[in-house]
């Protein structure tokens, strides 16, 4: 069995090289790893590759790959590998994203559940003020709702879930019942209002494209409880930058943590940088140590099938 890969990154975390395959070259010795380290290899090779794995297939390299059988990819989304107009190829995407998103959103409902930025402005002018934290709730006694609630929603769904939070999903096709996996509640437009004014918590894990651009606009901002805090853990087109600060300064919301944006990287004079209410993350929620090794696993799952 030969694998070709084409996964190189600027980010020390998603840019895979041989060594990365250790394992599951141990645990297949017959399998055949050809690494790819540029674009030029990679098309060259194309007409003889039947499995790849790799951040990026473009639609039309599909015509010059006949062999081609299998296609795996790290990424969850459909950003950089498109699917195979003939629906030849079977395209293979992570799966294992969930965990690492749903601890990086914990991450950042803790920071604004405690008022860590009080906290830590306190600390710094040496005061000892036990008072200071008198308001903040327990989790468990707070409510959530995720709006593009795929499989990552579901992950962090559960996570939610098993801390008390009770969790409410939007979705157009579903209005009502329970995420038996995870016991959410499903919410549909005709209650998207009722529910963004109630909700603590607002977390965007919507995808990308036309029908989404914008989503998040000042109406539905608007609508957000005061105190209430809003994750954006999707894409930054989704929640647009003038609409963001919109909200962050004309509306009683108690902060937002962002891992993505309108423009990336953002623009070094982009006001985000410097607000007060907000977080700032460089796309980064599934920066982990673990990233690699997760993927293997998936992967090394996949190719047992097809061996056997």
């Amino acid at each position: 069995m030969q694998l070709h890969t084409y996964l190189v990154a600027d980010e020390a975390a998603f840019n895979f090289t041989p060594a990365s395959y250790a394992r599951l070259r141990a645990t297949n010795p017959n399998l055949e790893l050809v690494v790819h380290a540029g674009l030029e290899t990679l098309l060259s090779a194309l007409p003889e590759i039947e499995l790849l794995d790799t951040w990026r297939f473009d639609v039309d390299w599909y015509q010059h790959a006949p062999k081609l059988k299998h296609l795996f990819t790290p990424a969850a989304g459909h950003d950089w590998v498109h699917a195979d107009p003939a629906n030849l190829v079977k395209v293979w995407r992570g799966q294992f994203h969930g965990p690492m998103i749903a601890e990086t959103l914990l991450s950042l409902m803790l920071h604004f559940n405690r008022d860590m930025p009080a906290m830590q402005a306190l600390q710094q002018q040496h005061q000892w003020d036990r008072n200071r934290q008198q308001h903040s709730r327990l989790l468990s006694r707070q409510s959530a709702l995720i709006l593009g609630y795929g499989a990552i929603g579901k992950v962090c769904a559960s996570y939610l879930g098993r801390l008390g939070v009770e969790v409410f999903a939007y979705q157009r096709r579903l209005s009502a019942g329970v995420d038996a996996d995870s016991g959410a509640r499903h919410v549909g437009p005709e209650t998207l209002a009722k529910h963004l004014a109630s909700a603590d918590h607002v977390i965007l894990l919507l995808p990308g494209g036309q029908a989404t651009q914008g989503f998040m606009n000042r109406t539905l901002l608007g609508q957000l409880k005061a105190g209430a805090c809003l994750y954006n853990f999707g894409r930054g087109t989704t929640l647009l930058e003038a609409d963001l600060l919109w909200a962050l300064d004309n509306t009683a919301i108690k902060g937002a943590g962002i891992d993505v944006t309108e423009r990336e990287p953002l623009p070094a004079d982009s006001p985000l940088w410097d607000h007060p209410k907000l977080v700032l993350l460089p796309h980064s929620s599934c920066i982990y140590a673990d990233y690699q090794a997760l993927h293997i696993d998936e992967l090394e799952a996949v190719l047992q099938t097809l061996i056997t």
